[in-house]
């Protein structure tokens, strides 16, 4: 290639978007999701589902099909608001989960009492009970869940690559999680252990995203060792951005099939998802790139020492 040839220096093919000129969005739009999510979870946290409350689990089984659309306004008729509704072989079973607070004393009347709005021919098991204890044990197991998660994805890209890259790795993570909780409490959509499972996938889903600008932008570093550490990002990025957009793409069209057509229950298992796709791709590119260029420390490989002398492209 020509960049081979004595007394030439490798240069990027085509002008890249200037991402790094305008990262001071991303520091603003990133202050707001923390202020906004800190506020709301310190003035009306969570709203807990009953996987976190405790409540009445009741299954019932006929030989002919439920319609959960109807058992679940029957449900809601009778007084019972945020029910939980699932169904199993081939919805010839249902089960039944409603948050009340309750005694072992009532559990009966409360089985008999939907035994009614089920209809005949309906055979009821006998109902468990979730105690707050449960509830609670099961908050603290999808809590230790999520931050094991976060310390082990940021232990490993330390590992994988050099401190810098793992500690921006590791704020991004804890940035994009904190942002999906932080939605469920603005919006107070129930959040219960199938929201534990959409927090860990995002927490997945960014840590792809940012290894992915960080393997690009550690190449493009030892390619382009001259150049200005910000122009360096901007080729990276810009040399990823389609592939990270056609992956978000392809995600979120099955995220949206979950949130349209898979009812109640897959409901904020999908918008967490979604969301989480938004915000992993915009701090793949405004949260994890520029912390490259204010975190302390050097790039090895690269010739510049510090970020004033990259951002003037002197040594």
């Amino acid at each position: 290639m020509w960049w081979d040839k004595p007394g030439t220096k490798p240069k990027p093919e085509g002008k890249p978007f200037p991402f790094m000129k305008i990262r001071w969005i991303g520091f603003v739009v990133t202050s707001l999701i923390f202020l906004v999510t800190t506020v709301s979870l310190a003035t009306q946290g969570l709203n807990m589902g009953l996987d976190f409350t405790g409540g009445v689990q009741i299954e019932a089984t006929r030989d002919t099909p439920f319609d959960v659309g109807v058992v679940r306004e029957e449900i809601l008729k009778a007084g019972f608001e945020d029910s939980v509704i699932t169904t199993s072989n081939a919805a010839k079973t249902v089960i039944i989960r409603l948050p009340v607070e309750t005694g072992a004393d009532e559990v009966p009347a409360i089985a008999q009492r939907v035994t009614q709005i089920l209809g005949e021919g309906v055979a009821v098991q006998v109902p468990a009970v979730v105690g707050p204890k449960v509830s609670g044990e099961l908050f603290m197991s999808g809590v230790l869940a999520a931050v094991l998660a976060v310390l082990a994805i940021g232990a490993y890209v330390w590992f994988r690559f050099e401190v810098k890259f793992g500690t921006g790795a590791f704020v991004t993570t804890f940035h994009d999680v904190y942002a999906v909780v932080g939605l469920f409490s603005i919006t107070q959509l129930t959040f219960d252990l199938t929201i534990v499972a959409g927090v860990l996938t995002v927490a997945g889903y960014s840590i792809n995203d940012t290894v992915v600008v960080y393997d690009r932008i550690r190449e493009m570093l030892k390619k382009y060792k001259k150049l200005p550490i910000q122009e360096v990002i901007d080729i990276s990025i810009t040399s990823t951005l389609s592939r990270t957009v056609m992956t978000s793409l392809a995600t979120m069209m099955a995220a949206g099939a979950m949130c349209f057509l898979g009812g109640p229950v897959l409901f904020g298992f999908a918008i967490s998802i979604m969301f989480g796709i938004i915000i992993g791709t915009y701090s793949s590119i405004f949260v994890a790139a520029p912390m490259l260029i204010h975190l302390p420390g050097r790039l090895p490989g690269y010739k510049y020492q510090n970020t004033e002398a990259a951002a003037k492209g002197t040594p």
